[in-house]
């Protein structure tokens, strides 16, 4: 249990002095400990805000609320103890009404996490001056015109919320700044951004990162593993009018609407999968484009022909004709336009594009340019049963089938004898990984797949892997547990066999929660309560099939209150393959704290993802030598049949750390390296999951 007062010594002065400081103490006017702080109205919310310290927490009881006046945050956090106002379960307060959450200058260190926001758009904003404040785990439906988020200041995190359902001008997201520089180091990953009608002005991209004025000031900004879908705001999806800014590993679907460099320099695009999509235009100065997936897209890329230049003096707000930009490295498929550039009366064209180790096959012809276009190098690409090679000069390119084949997640890799494979040109340091998230090492493939046995980090996403419901995860397994919080005993913990550690989280409502990997019959719990000899703590049992909906599966359970081993709480068997548990504190306080827990599948009992089909475990092995290791393990396993496999590790939290193997690999014994020499130290999961089987063993790297 958290001390109620941190340790102290006594202040210097005489007796009064020291009674004085122990009563400013005890009445709460010196707060010496974080709190966490339970609330059920926005005016007791804002009050609590006003108030906020260090490392406090504050939870809005879930209902719905209507704001009339902004929820206004100026405290300041700190790197290790930031200010939290979270929903008390995710998903569960709504805020509605005419006004929203305003973080003003100096508000820093501030977490904004499990809110669904349905009030007036142009409400959720961060001004000039705030710096280091994250929104995780949010829902953004907010109506009519304007922003859901508008994003000012600098070091901010955008990561796991979803934007969605928007019918009106405006932006999901605008990134703005301060006079000429736009805001700096600012990280948007894993969203989703959903259903973005069409509309018939100017001004409704699905994401918008600066302003022309902006233009020549370096964000230093990364976007990076979002899904986009659906998405026709306006003939721009996402807008960078920046410069500097890096989009990687995200994934655009279905979206009617391009990725424009539309005013800036110095971007990188890399290793991103566009599908049925515009894909990329190009305006500005020495961009980098490479390692991306394009499919169906029409067109894949697109560089810009410039109506001005403004190195030479015009304007900011003009088409910038593209000089020195990268395109390289990038798999086409069945695109009906490849690569092209169009007309424009009185155009200015590109210079000094170099198009470089490209594969183009299929779809319309390999590239048609029809402005000005000096400069130019072509070199290295192949080309596959496109409609001819167009205006790329036939010194270019190779006519060649790359022997491209579909993964089990869609992507097109290089297969084994492809003459792709070590036969790229030239010597481009930058690129420097491909589209998995793989390092590239010489020889270089051509195209976006480098052929590698590293960890495969990135790969086309869907919804259960960004949003409000994401999993932590870029592969294919679901996080094994999960929880709403904890105090440093994370999650993980439950599943190590060990009644001496454990999860905790202080708060009615706090929840933890297991994926099953599949979908199975769930018919009940084993819990080990941390001093459950002691106390009795109350929960909830939830199931559900998507970790999104819920269903309560059992509701008022109780501990026994007279053991610390496993206690069986069951009920009738459904089909689930989520089970929650949703604590509501215990006979002394509020905190809710498991040992171990189990869930029950027909007769047998395992650990969510960790021990799935625990009892035929025994067909296949795991282990792990040396353990604890330094710098290097080595990880043995067999398997008894053929079948999809996936080896990786994720660290206490559930994050993946590494994903070692993510394959379809025969029956047989195998040994794998893992090299961590810049893992920090620590304990991990080491998780093997094969043909609905799955094992667990706990790491140590020292």
């Amino acid at each position: 249990m958290k001390q109620l007062f941190a340790p102290f010594s006594c202040p210097s002065g005489n007796l009064k002095t020291w009674a004085l400081f122990f009563f400013l103490c005890l009445s709460g006017h010196l707060k010496l400990h974080a709190a966490t702080i339970n609330v059920s109205s926005l005016s007791a919310l804002q009050t609590a805000i006003n108030n906020a310290a260090p490392g406090d927490v504050i939870i809005l009881a879930n209902g719905t609320y209507t704001a009339s006046t902004d929820i206004t945050i100026s405290k300041q956090g700190t790197a290790t103890q930031p200010i939290t106002i979270a929903a008390q379960t995710i998903g569960g307060a709504t805020i509605n009404g005419t006004a929203g959450f305003s973080i003003v200058s100096p508000a820093k260190y501030i977490i904004i996490r499990g809110f669904k926001f349905t009030f007036n758009a142009s409400q959720a904003t961060m001004a000039s001056g705030t710096s280091f404040c994250r929104w995780t785990r949010n829902v953004f439906e907010t109506p009519g015109e304007g922003e859901n988020l508008t994003v000012n200041g600098n070091d901010h995190e955008i990561d796991y919320n979803t934007f969605q359902h928007k019918n009106a001008l405006g932006r999901f997201i605008a990134m703005r700044g301060t006079g000429s520089q736009i805001c700096q180091r600012i990280n948007i990953h894993h969203n989703y951004f959903l259903d973005h009608n069409p509309q018939t002005g100017n001004g409704a991209e699905s994401v918008q990162f600066g302003l022309s004025g902006y233009s020549l000031s370096s964000s230093n900004s990364i976007v990076e593993h979002n899904l986009f879908e659906d998405c026709a705001g306006e003939n721009e999806l996402v807008s960078i009018k920046a410069s500097a800014v890096t989009f990687r590993f995200n994934t655009i679907r279905n979206c009617p609407a391009h990725l424009t460099l539309r005013h800036g320099n110095f971007n990188v695009i890399y290793g991103n999968y566009f599908i049925n999509t515009p894909g990329v235009r190009i305006f500005g100065d020495d961009h980098k484009v490479f390692s991306n997936h394009f499919e169906n897209c029409n067109p894949a890329i697109n560089v810009g022909n410039g109506d001005g230049e403004v190195a030479n003096g015009d304007a900011l707000t003009v088409h910038d004709r593209p000089d020195r930009v990268l395109i390289a490295f990038n798999t086409l498929v069945n695109n009906t336009v490849n690569i092209v550039q169009a007309g424009r009366t009185n155009g200015l064209g590109a210079t000094a594009i170099t198009i470089a180790n490209n594969i183009i096959q299929g779809g319309g012809a390999a590239a048609t340019i029809a402005g000005p276009y000096t400069g130019a190098v072509w070199s290295g690409n192949m080309l596959y049963n496109t409609n001819g090679d167009g205006d790329m000069p036939s010194s270019g390119y190779t006519t060649a089938n790359p022997l491209l084949a579909r993964d089990a997640t869609g992507t097109f890799h290089l297969q084994s004898g492809s003459p792709a494979i070590g036969a790229a040109t030239g010597s481009y340091p930058s690129v420097t990984t491909d589209m998995d998230g793989q390092a590239r090492t010489a020889p270089l493939e051509i195209g976006a797949d480098e052929v590698s046995t590293a960890a495969v980090t990135a790969r086309i996403l869907t919804p259960d892997m960004v949003g409000v419901n994401g999993s932590n995860d870029t592969g294919n397994a679901c996080q094994p547990v999960s929880a709403s919080g904890d105090d440093g005993n994370v999650p993980a913990n439950v599943l190590d066999n060990n009644l001496n550690t454990r999860w905790s989280a202080n708060g009615d409502g706090q929840w933890i929660q297991f994926c099953l990997d599949d979908t199975v019959s769930v018919s009940g719990v084993q819990i080990a309560f941390y001093s459950g000899n002691t106390r009795t703590s109350t929960f909830d049992i939830q199931t559900g099939n998507n970790g999104t909906t819920w269903t309560n599966a059992s509701t008022g359970r109780v501990s026994s209150g007279t053991s610390l081993n496993l206690e069986t709480f069951t009920f009738t068997a459904r089909q689930a393959k989520y089970v929650r548990i949703l604590g509501h504190g215990n006979s002394v306080n509020a905190w809710n704290s498991y040992t171990e827990v189990k869930i029950q599948t027909g007769s047998s009992s395992r650990q969510s993802l960790a021990a799935v089909k625990s009892s035929t475990a025994s067909e296949m092995t795991l282990n792990t030598s040396p353990n604890p290791f330094s710098d290097q393990a080595t990880i043995h396993f067999t398997l008894p049949d053929a079948g999809k496999t996936r080896l990786a590790v994720y660290d206490m939290n559930g994050k993946v750390v590494a994903v070692l193997i993510n394959a379809y690999l025969s029956a047989g014994k195998y040994t794998v390296p893992y090299k961590a020499d810049n893992t920090p130290a620590g304990m991990y999961l080491l998780e093997l999951h094969h043909n609905g089987k799955a094992d667990t063993k706990k790491l140590q790297k020292l």
